[in-house]
């Protein structure tokens, strides 16, 4: 080491991992952000918003709940103070507001609630509405979870009656079960919203509907009459503190029948003295979700990054961190190894950088999805809801699990340092936590991707022809084309490393268990079983059909004219992702024919059918290879299995990245302002920490006084005790 001090090692370290990479980080970064982030744009906010002493990260931690709200609301402030100062547009501030890294209520202004309103309301609501929301002149939240009900939106129990006297509804919450909770922005924030609650006219139930409420005064904030509102207090792990979910009840509070969103539903008053009032029914059942089903589509992005912040917060700290001698290692020249050599560390970690490639493809195909159904929805054409519904809630429920799985699994490949605030993955962990839940919960949501997936396969059977099945098909569906014709199982399985390596086979793979799962549940309910009966086996069933659906969408954005082969990029960006989806080789595909393919092996693919391997095996789709005899393993005769050679193709892949792994990082695109880590871009990692619980010492324990205080009053009565202790035994004085 030749006295090397450990900030030059770890800044070695990470420089020579980033020398590694075989192409250019900013390249892939094009075609990674093509369509979803501008990275010019965000190195401009936040060069910025880093140089702003207003928009200092370092009080968060150490900040009461009260002050941490308060905070919230100061950076609200500043952040259209900043904007107004620099001339930003409609892009620099929501940029901007993306980078601040605080979750504020005003997020739900953007998100949840003027977004309900561009797509539910009339030409006429909007054109009164919609520029008071993008100037913000009023402030906004959407109400739609009750403290009774949350996923079940058709049971909610807040009414909105319609008075024909006063052409007028009355909200009403009724119960305690109906209070409005969990909402975003309307502990403090929020001025108006937009209320979920079902539509009684004439004493019939015609279910949920939208409408716009004033909830606070204009001129002094307060509460409007016959509304209740307040804030329910600290969320899990201290997480989303300056968010101000609040509560809410609406004791007969009467707005105007203009104020019901009727794009697509609403009421007319009574043609006549006496009449009964005109109910416009909504083309589709579903459509008053369609905020909701926007949130979800807007998550799957917003999380796929999250993951992509928590991988290149842990992968540069593991080529930093040295542990261990290797194996090859000698003597008194003995160097310990970098922590991410480890299988047992990469072999965590690799998953994970290659999940976060994926799910921001898929963040942006459902970008794409959603603004295709909304520009058909607004010409009245509801095709694609059906569809946009089950994709949006299969890649919610299975997105947002494994990305808060993915960040505590980095954090904790970085050992115990992993555990401090300052390196910054537990906040990301905490944050995107409740997003299982949030949105809809991810057990029911994989009941509604369960339902859509046996509808998909009963129209499959009922199909007259395999040309009649194919044309029912979807993109959330396609998978089930694996039974069509249907396939000579099992399959022959692989006999060597290469042969796991061809992405069409991967993909019949998990295509096959997919279509095999979906027919066993509707194979149980033929039985007699009912579907509130199998609710856990639509757990597995959700799963295996959105990994289906995920490994299509790789393999067709690898393809010609998919968005990751035509993003940009030279040949060296399109071999690395290559490796991360597919890489070059001789193969065998599952008939037993050699083919040449240029797009083999896939890492995401390998992966999941590894983990699917149980359900392969179970629905006889491959094989069980025979099992290895005791004589056999004393003569070292027994040959490597199938299955032996799938782990062996996973590892090869897992190894082949590794040297790429930092220049995939940095392809992310992170500033370490927005990292907010003492794990920076070069190295130096030790002396942060130090030099970070150094500067923090008053934060953290108090000042001289308060330190002395703590001991004279906590800490001296205790050692005085042991020492009066000690002295009976001994029968001798205590010296304090």
């Amino acid at each position: 080491m030749g006295g090397m001090t450990g900030s030059s090692q770890t800044a070695l370290d990470i420089r020579d991992a980033r020398q590694r990479a075989s192409f250019d980080p900013e390249a892939l970064n094009a075609v990674l952000s093509a369509g979803s982030r501008d990275q010019k744009l965000r190195r401009r906010i936040v060069e910025v918003l880093s140089h702003d002493k207003r928009f200092d990260k370092t009080p968060k931690p150490y900040l009461s709940r009260a002050q941490q709200l308060e905070r919230g609301l100061r950076i609200m402030r500043d952040l259209f103070a900043v904007v107004d100062e620099q001339g930003w547009g409609p892009e620099e501030y929501h940029t901007a507001l993306s980078l601040v890294d605080e979750p504020l209520g005003l997020n739900l202004h953007e998100i949840a609630f003027t977004p309900v309103i561009q797509s539910q309301g009339s030409d006429e609501q909007q054109a009164e509405w919609l520029p008071k929301c993008y100037s913000h002149e009023i402030l906004g939240c959407y109400l739609q979870t009750e403290l009774g009900h949350g996923s079940n939106v058709q049971q909610l129990e807040t009414t909105a009656t319609y008075d024909a006297e006063k052409d007028a509804f009355v909200l009403h919450s009724g119960p305690v079960s109906a209070t409005k909770w969990w909402i975003g922005a309307l502990g403090v924030m929020s001025t108006h919203g937009v209320v979920q609650a079902r539509l009684i006219l004439d004493g019939q139930d015609k279910g949920p509907h939208l409408f716009i409420i004033q909830l606070r005064s204009l001129k002094d904030h307060s509460l409007m009459p016959g509304i209740e509102a307040g804030e329910i207090g600290p969320k899990v792990h201290g997480a989303m503190s300056a968010v101000d979910n609040g509560f809410a009840r609406f004791n007969r509070v009467s707005i105007p029948r203009k104020n019901m969103l009727s794009r697509f539903a609403r009421v007319e008053p009574p043609r006549s003295a006496g009449g009964s009032p005109q109910y416009v029914q909504p083309p589709h059942s579903k459509l008053s979700f369609g905020g909701m089903v926007y949130i979800r589509a807007q998550m799957i992005g917003s999380l796929a990054w999250q993951l992509a912040r928590a991988v290149t917060i842990s992968t540069r700290y593991l080529h930093m961190r040295r542990q261990f001698a290797g194996p090859d290692s000698t003597g008194s020249s003995q160097r310990e190894e970098q922590v991410i050599q480890y299988p047992s560390v990469y072999m965590r970690v690799v998953p994970q950088v290659v999940n976060a490639i994926v799910f921001i493809t898929a963040g942006k195909e459902m970008a794409t999805l959603y603004r295709t159904m909304s520009g058909q929805l607004a010409s009245g054409d509801t095709t694609l809801l059906a569809e946009t519904h089950a994709i949006s809630s299969g890649l919610k429920t299975y997105v947002s699990s494994n990305v808060v799985e993915g960040a505590e699994t980095v954090r904790r490949a970085m050992g115990g340092h992993g555990f401090l605030a300052s390196t910054g993955i537990g906040r990301i962990y905490a944050t995107e936590l409740p997003s299982t839940t949030y949105e809809g919960d991810n057990f029911i949501l994989n009941l509604q991707v369960a339902r859509s997936a046996l509808k998909a396969f009963g129209a499959v059977v009922a199909a007259k022809s395999a040309q009649d099945a194919q044309s029912r098909l979807t993109p959330s569906s396609a998978y089930l084309s694996s039974l069509v014709p249907p396939p000579q199982l099992p399959l022959a399985a692989p006999q060597s490393t290469a042969d796991w390596t061809t992405h069409a086979s991967l993909l019949r793979l998990l295509s096959l268990r997919a279509a095999l799962t979906v027919a066993r549940v509707a194979r149980l309910m033929q039985q007699g079983k009912q579907f509130g009966d199998l609710s856990w086996e639509c757990v597995t069933l959700s799963e295996a059909v959105v990994e289906a659906f995920l490994a299509k969408v790789m393999v067709d954005a690898l393809g010609k004219n998919g968005s990751l082969a035509s993003g940009g990029g030279g040949s060296n960006e399109q071999k690395v992702l290559e490796r991360i989806v597919t890489f070059h080789s001789h193969v065998l595909n599952f008939t037993g024919s050699r083919q040449i393919d240029a797009k083999a092996g896939v890492q995401f693919l390998l992966h999941r059918v590894q983990r699917a391997l149980p359900a392969l095996l179970e629905l006889g789709i491959i094989a069980a290879p025979p099992p290895p005899t005791l004589s056999s393993l004393k003569n070292g005769a027994s040959s490597l299995s199938s299955l032996d050679h799938l782990r062996e193709a996973l590892d090869e892949q897992a190894r082949d990245l590794l040297p790429e792994l930092v220049g995939i990082t940095d392809a992310f695109g992170f500033s370490d302002y927005e990292l907010d880590s003492v794990v920076s871009r070069d190295g130096g990692v030790y002396e942060r920490m130090l030099a970070k619980a150094q500067a923090d010492q008053t934060i953290n324990i108090g000042s001289k006084a308060d330190q002395e205080r703590l001991y004279s009053d906590f800490i001296k009565p205790v050692l005085q005790r042991g020492e009066r202790i000690n002295a009976q035994k001994q029968g001798g004085a205590p010296k304090l």
